[in-house]
Parts: structure tokens; C-alpha cells; sequence
């Protein structure tokens, strides 16, 4: 299952699509469907598409980040496997070393070895 928020933010001219569970199957379709209407219904307006919460996305759910990415939007996102998606659609590098430094950091926040320095 996929939740789709539509935020639109009118004083920074700016529309955000807050995904949250997982781009697969037919929810890569309703995110298109929905990428679309509001692309169509703002279309002067930023679009940012923000996956921090979302938990696994199939190769269809990339193939659509990367239409929407190269139609002008921004993809925002936290996680390794998200960071990396992203990462690959924008062309750029993603160490594996990018993962061990943010897994040491939860490690560290669990463990109370973060708090207190």
C-alpha cells in the first residue's frame, strides 16, 4: 500500500508529494495519476517528491521516480536504499560507505553513545 499526501505549499510556489509505504504494483500507477493532476492543476509550481517513508520501491516505481525526476521535479529522501534510488536517477555516485557512516550514527543514537558529546 502506498499513501500519497498532496501538500501544497503556496508561499514558497512549491507542491509536495509525501510518500509513505511502499512504490510497487499498482501504486506506481496511482503516483503517476497523481503526479500528473497536480503537475497539470500547479504547473508553475515546484514539485518535490519526498520518500523518506517509504519502504521499498519495485524497478516500475523507478523507472516513474526517473520520468518524474527529468520531467523537473526533486526527489528527497532519507535511507540507504532511498538515498541510492535516488542517487542512480540523478546520475550521481553513492558510496556503500554512505550507508555505514549513517547505520554507525543510528547505532550510536540507539545506544546513547550519540548523547551527551
Amino acid at each position: 500500500m502506498l499513501k500519497i499526501s498532496v501538500k501544497d505549499e503556496t508561499r514558497e510556489k512549491r507542491l509536495l508529494l509525501e510518500l509513505e509505504g511502499r512504490l510497487a504494483g499498482p501504486w506506481v500507477e496511482e503516483l503517476e495519476r497523481s503526479w500528473l493532476a497536480e503537475r497539470q492543476r500547479v504547473p508553475s509550481e515546484e514539485i518535490i517528491v519526498r520518500l523518506s517513508n517509504v519502504s521499498f520501491i519495485d524497478e516500475a516505481g523507478k523507472e516513474l521516480l526517473g520520468r518524474i525526476f527529468h520531467a523537473g521535479a526533486k526527489l528527497e529522501g532519507s535511507g540507504c536504499m532511498v538515498r541510492a534510488i535516488i542517487a542512480r536517477i540523478m546520475g550521481a555516485v553513492f558510496s556503500r560507505h554512505d550507508c555505514e557512516d549513517e547505520n554507525r550514527k543510528i547505532i550510536a543514537a540507539q545506544s546513547g553513545g550519540g548523547q551527551g558529546k
